[in-house]
């Protein structure tokens, strides 16, 4: 390894105990010793410990935490584990070790080029960041090859030092500073992300930045030599072979299978001249979520906002963070001893499909994305933290074998809450041990029923309502009808719940009243007793076709969720959240569709007409015996569309980032609304609905529009 990096004389009394000319501890090892214990004894960790600390001695190796006394007598009896260099297991930073802060070390190098001395450069201290909890230092000098590369500490040392060797070389001689091998890699592998280079592309680039740079540059050469500096800064990723069928992920003790074991589909391609290694059918991709938790309070931005949740103060009342919410609360009431510890992390979890290709291929996949929701409001939805968890490669919709994909995703989440990782906080200066706990799951409502196990289609689709729906069925239009099923969810007294007129033909709701709530335990232990086949796991993703009898009837049960398996998952209250997006681009679709009579798209139908005379008194929408529908009050004539059209496209404007360019929306010609995208739809929804058809609607219909009295 190139650079001036010359760590022989870094805290050589640790690995020189016993002198060699008398036979006895050598004095700077006793004086080392010392200090190493002073500094030990003043972390917050040991002192919160009752004088406790990880034992570094060459058999305990950090693994055992101990009283003090007895990790002295570990270390003069057994040594100091290997290239303990910095004691991070101990509180230690990187910069403290080797900078010039650490007042008290008489054994630094002389050389000024180590890392605490570097941090300014932004580079170098992604690399401490990345590497910060856990790097072994080696004693590397110019020319030096690990001793063991199979070792993964000494791995993980090299690639440190080769990270570290690429942010500190300038790019070539003369350069400004800042610009070395590291920079112009990770700038060109975010410019592939961003702007979604392929990686021909990105060669072009690499092989043009080495014509264009002086001689003797060190620029990478190839997407390939990108990204393999690049890698050993990123975390660490899996690829899991799958059934073609989606039955089972062959993971574990399933690994080694060749066949899947519920629909006997084979797991390789069949080899051929140009395939002579095994190549699997389909596979998903899994990344583990404890290394980036881990890494949030390895850096410096983000170790101290990781707290920010229960170190902030809310106004009475106000809810601006899921840690101001009720269940949040419950939750910790719950569990005291999870919440103790305010790095412990609360997880949400989201998933949709979509299709990578464009609507002309029938291609269908689906990333589950984890967020954490300790940071603040300003950085908790930033792209940045969330966490792409699982990628299947489809092309088939999942369905009900999900839950195979989450497999690994729940075996680490029931890791994370029993026993935790041990983690370094940047920001308090200490060591301690992570735990993690899914809060709840955020997703559309065809996702709902993937994620819950409760069929989102049907008379029973309601999870709320469950079984106690008041759904019915319209003759005419030959589809389920929810309407009027809510009001027994008003305060008993309100003055809807007497109206017979408004709603169903004759009926009030003075006696209804809403469904019961059930807790998690009473659905697990009463609502989901006797799902057969209980578990995925059992009968494979695609194996849900016997359902527990009534299905569809009296419950709407397909499957017992995957989730059921964590240990706190009965104690939530708010299990599955709807992502109120989907729903409000849905409703504004439908709403706009009917308003401007878009053909085929429009809810106003002879067929819906013909409905509403059956179960409703309003005489002013009845088709009359000649088969005609008047002209409704909520539908816009030719001359109030196009109104609406022109003043969307010429007078409304928004500040950049706010919203798309709602004018490339219109569409004049066929007087419509296209394209629009979900954020577009809340926009409009929230900003112009409210007064944009006020002078084209009547009253009653913009103020039920509006929501306003």
């Amino acid at each position: 390894m190139g650079g001036n990096y010359n760590y022989t004389n870094f805290r050589d009394w640790m690995y020189k105990r016993i002198d060699e000319e008398t036979g006895n501890f050598s004095e700077e090892f006793i004086s080392g010793v010392e200090q190493f214990m002073t500094f030990a004894n003043s972390q917050p960790l040991t002192q919160s410990n009752n004088g406790k600390f990880f034992c570094p001695c060459s058999v305990c190796k950090n693994e055992k935490f101990l009283p003090g006394q007895k990790n002295w007598k570990h270390i003069y009896s057994k040594g100091f584990m290997l290239d303990y260099y910095v004691w991070y297991k101990h509180g230690e930073e990187l910069d403290m070790a080797l900078g010039t802060s650490y007042a008290d070390s008489t054994h630094l190098s002389g050389s000024e080029d180590h890392i605490g001395n570097a941090v300014e450069d932004r580079y170098v201290e992604m690399v401490n960041d990345a590497f910060r909890e856990n790097v072994n230092f080696d004693n590397y000098q110019h020319g030096d090859s690990c001793q063991n590369p199979v070792d993964p500490e000494c791995n993980h040392s090299k690639k440190f030092y080769d990270l570290l060797e690429g942010a500190k070389n300038p790019l070539y001689d003369g350069c400004r500073e800042g610009h070395s091998q590291l920079s112009l890699a990770s700038r060109i592998m975010q410019n592939k992300a961003d702007y979604n280079l392929s990686e021909k592309c990105v060669d072009s680039v690499c092989d043009m930045l080495i014509d264009y740079l002086p001689a003797g540059n060190q620029s990478t050469g190839s997407h390939y030599e990108t990204e393999k500096l690049m890698r050993n800064l990123g975390l660490p990723y899996h690829t899991i072979d799958v059934c073609v069928n989606n039955c089972m992920i062959f993971w574990k003790e399933d690994e080694k299978w060749d066949k899947c074991q519920f629909c006997d589909a084979p797991r390789w391609k069949p080899r051929n001249e140009r395939r002579r290694t095994k190549v699997p059918y389909s596979r998903m991709w899994y990344l583990p979520i404890a290394d980036r938790l881990k890494r949030l309070y390895q850096s410096k931005k983000t170790a101290a906002a990781m707290r920010w949740h229960a170190e902030h103060q809310a106004k009475e009342g106000e809810m601006s963070h899921p840690s101001d919410a009720a269940e949040w609360k419950y939750f910790q009431d719950q569990h005291p001893g999870f919440a103790e510890e305010p790095r412990n992390v609360y997880l949400g979890l989201c998933t949709d499909g979509f299709n990578p290709f464009g609507m002309s291929s029938n291609h269908s996949l689906w990333p589950v994305i984890l967020t954490p929701y300790n940071l603040p409001p300003g950085m908790c939805m930033n792209p940045e933290y969330l966490f792409l968890t699982i990628l299947n490669s489809g092309p088939n919709h999942p369905r009900a074998s999900l839950d195979i994909f989450l497999k690994p995703l729940i075996a680490e989440l029931k890791e994370l809450w029993s026993t935790g990782v041990g983690a370094y906080d940047v920001s308090l200066n200490q060591n301690f041990n992570l735990k993690a706990v899914l809060l709840w799951t955020i997703s559309d409502f065809p996702a709902y029923g993937m994620l819950s196990g409760w069929t989102t289609h049907g008379r029973l689709s309601c999870p709320i309502c469950m079984e106690d729906t008041k759904a019915f069925y319209l003759p005419n239009g030959r589809k389920t009808c929810w309407f009027d099923c809510h009001r027994r969810f008003l305060p008993r007294g309100h003055p809807l719940r007497k109206n017979k007129k408004d709603f169903l033909k004759g009926k009030h709701a003075m006696n209804e009243f809403p469904p019961e709530s059930l807790s998690g335990e009473q659905v697990y232990s009463e609502r989901l007793k006797g799902v057969n086949p209980p578990k995925t796991s059992e009968c494979g993703g695609n194996g849900h076709d016997k359902k527990k009898p009534g299905y569809g009837k009296t419950h709407n049960w397909h499957k017992e969720s995957i989730f059921w398996e964590l240990p706190y998952w009965r104690d939530l209250n708010l299990r599955h959240n709807l992502d109120v997006m989907h729903i409000e681009k849905n409703f504004f679709d439908n709403i706009m569709n009917t308003l401007m009579s878009v053909k085929g798209k429009s809810k106003d139908t002879i067929k819906s007409r013909l409905d509403i005379k059956l179960f409703c008194d309003r005489q002013h929408l009845h088709v009359d015996s000649d088969g005609q529908a008047p002209f409704p009050p909520y539908t816009l004539d030719e001359n109030a569309r196009k109104s609406l059209l022109e003043c969307v496209k010429v007078g409304v404007k928004f500040p950049d980032g706010y919203a798309s360019d709602l004018a490339n929306c219109v569409d004049m010609e066929k007087r419509k609304f296209s394209g629009m995208k979900s954020h577009d739809c809340h926009v409009f929804m929230e900003r112009l609905l409210p007064f944009i058809c006020a002078e084209l609607l009547d009253e009653n219909v913009h103020l039920a529009l509006s929501g306003t009295n």
